[in-house]
């Protein structure tokens, strides 16, 4: 059997552009320390409830806009690793790694299908490499699932326009379902994906498929639509308020700013969402003007040259006026963008470069820019490594999962009985990281929950503000006040544990 040396040469770069990709994104995953902050919490908790309260629930994770909520389902998708993992929050980093190296398949599984294998290679690379691809699997949080749903939709919008009949029936519902994990981008895409339907292409919007999929989107859609029914319509009159440019329920500290600093901001937001599309850090800042430049040079070269297929100007002019309209949308939003409302935006960026850059490649000059690119890739990526994994810079302090588990395991050890009690101080007021941790690790280990009372021998865990390391000092002449201090110590996390004695 005489083997083909040219593919045997694109699955050996194929894998290693794969492994690369997991250990760009698997540090986290594989030490089992993890960002674990205010929005970890909040999501545990109410995962919590559900696997182990057994408490379902028709919303998930709140918004800046105050009523209203997004959609449950990624409260769902968490309780499966946590009742897997009995409550352990790795098995939700561990889902996050799965989602974004799924994605990258994703990409190359229908870039290789409907423009050919060079497309999906450098699509596949792409995404590899993409710092915010990369920093959706570090942490979990509810819009980093859109990477996988945005970059299915690309390609479901290009099935759809060439009468794929299944994807005619899924475009919709993926648009209902991204509002379960980012609503302001889902209401963006909904609007984007309406305006082109019914501008360019009312033969895909007006056919049978279109009852299935409305119906199903209904369906994604039931569970907030409940939640408002048994709340007075709640979030439907927040949505109204903002539609109609007030401020009312914004509950985002510097929602409400003039109109021309708002478009400034929303400006750089999307800016930046580009820019993070790519390597843009230290010494690579200028990687994403050099990408700019070379799609350029590939769009002029490839229009002269006249190698654009048919279903490739399509899929080009299609996702790229979606792309406009969406811009539009997020110049126009009467309140500033926050960048995290453009989660998986990206991909729209990596999968049109991508399949630009690939039409030049069996030229010299675009064999001379794709090698460029992977150098300036491969150094980043030796850079990367010996930060993440030889000569990382510590272990994330108060911010990781390990410093506030070391925090709770000194109080427990220090601790000679059941009698005591632990009060926590944390900047953002709320406490959920440090209550969920204390639910899970504490009783698991150590067999018991202390009480939150000021009663006896009662632990401090304070967790300074890095922005106003003193703030806590207010906390304790206000708040706490009483008792006898035994003692005060500063752990290597940078929390501090006081230990003090209240009478009873």
């Amino acid at each position: 059997m005489k083997f083909n040396s040219r593919k045997i040469y694109i699955a050996l770069f194929i894998f290693s552009i794969f492994v690369m990709a997991f250990f760009l994104r698997s540090q986290e995953t594989l030490s089992g320390n993890f960002l674990f902050l205010l929005d970890s919490g909040r999501d545990m908790m109410d995962v919590k409830g559900i696997v182990f309260d057994h408490k379902l629930t028709l919303i998930g994770p709140y918004t800046s806009l105050g009523g209203v909520f997004q959609g449950p389902l990624y409260y769902y998708l968490l309780a499966i690793p946590t009742f897997i993992f009995q409550g352990n929050p790795w098995g939700n980093i561990l889902l996050m790694l799965i989602i974004s190296l799924v994605t990258i398949f994703i990409a190359f599984y229908f870039t290789n299908k409907y423009f050919g294998l060079t497309a999906a290679v450098v699509t596949f690379t792409l995404f590899a490499f993409s710092p915010e691809a990369v920093a959706a699997a570090t942490y979990f949080w509810n819009p980093h699932p859109m990477w996988l749903i945005l970059t299915f939709y690309v390609f479901a919008l290009f099935g759809a326009l060439k009468k794929n009949s299944l994807m005619q029936i899924l475009l919709w519902p993926l648009i209902a379902l991204s509002f379960h994990f980012e609503m302001a981008f889902g209401f963006f895409l909904f609007a984007a994906t309406f305006i082109y339907v019914i501008c360019f292409q009312r033969k895909i919007f007006f056919n049978k498929k279109i009852i299935l999929s409305l119906f199903l989107s209904f369906l994604l859609f039931m569970p907030q639509i409940l939640f408002d029914l048994r709340h007075d319509f709640l979030m439907s009159g927040s949505v109204v308020e903002i539609l109609k440019g007030n401020n009312q329920g914004l509950i985002t500290s510097g929602e409400a700013e003039g109109f021309v600093s708002v478009k400034i901001n929303n400006l750089n937001t999307l800016k930046h969402n580009f820019i993070s599309s790519f390597i843009y850090d230290q010494q690579f800042s200028a990687f994403p003007v050099l990408i700019f430049i070379a799609t350029i040079v590939a769009v002029v070269y490839s229009l002269k040259k006249k190698i654009f297929t048919v279903d490739e100007k399509l899929f080009l002019k299609s996702l790229s006026i979606i792309i406009v309209i969406i811009l539009a949308l997020g110049i126009l939003y009467p309140f500033p963008l926050r960048y995290w409302f453009l989660t998986g935006f990206q991909s729209f960026y990596l999968i049109i470069i991508g399949l630009i850059l690939s039409k030049i490649f069996k030229f010299r000059i675009g064999k001379i820019i794709l090698v460029l690119i992977m150098i300036v890739m491969s150094i980043y990526f030796i850079n990367r490594i010996n930060t993440l994994y030889i000569n990382p810079p510590n272990e994330g302090g108060a911010a990781k999962i390990k410093g506030k588990i070391e925090a709770i395991d000194f109080i427990y050890n220090d601790s000679k009985d059941r009698e005591f009690g632990i009060i926590i101080f944390t900047p953002p007021v709320i406490t959920d990281a440090y209550d969920y941790l204390i639910w899970w690790h504490g009783s698991k280990k150590y067999g018991y929950i202390p009480h939150s009372k000021k009663s006896g021998t009662v632990y401090l865990l304070i967790e300074p503000d890095t922005n106003q390391p003193w703030s806590y000092k207010g906390w304790l002449e206000t708040i706490i006040k009483t008792g006898d201090v035994v003692y005060t110590k500063t752990l290597s996390s940078g929390i501090i544990i006081q230990k003090r004695n209240f009478s009873n």
